[in-house]
């Protein structure tokens, strides 16, 4: 339950105004978009995107967006799979939400 509570909170932050934040890079995604997400040999968690991407913004000396083909979850961080760019590791922070923040679930309607 805890590894499907890290793929959660990863594609949680993927999708709010902020993005996921992984070291440096920051990746972010629009909605709808669809994934396919299985689990390895080794115990690592694969997220491969296959239609509405989300796209990696890296800023060095100008900022540049790279699309994310998918995002390997490993126990102590993980990789994010970029298109004709090296793939990028990076270790997890320590500030991924504990609880899910309650935008997003749709609040009823009140009459």
């Amino acid at each position: 339950m805890n590894e499907l509570k890290k793929v959660y909170d990863v594609l949680t932050q993927l999708y709010s105004k902020e993005g996921y934040k992984a070291g440096e890079y920051i990746i972010k995604s629009e909605s709808p978009s669809s994934s396919q997400i299985s689990h390895g040999s080794d115990g690592e968690i694969e997220i491969d995107f296959t239609d509405n991407a989300p796209v990696v913004k890296v800023k060095k000396i100008f900022t540049i967006h790279i699309t994310v083909l998918g995002i390997t979850l490993k126990r102590d961080g993980g990789v994010i799979k970029l298109h004709r760019f090296p793939d990028i590791s990076f270790d997890y922070d320590n500030d991924l939400p504990m609880s899910i923040p309650s935008e997003y679930f749709e609040q009823p309607e009140t009459d």
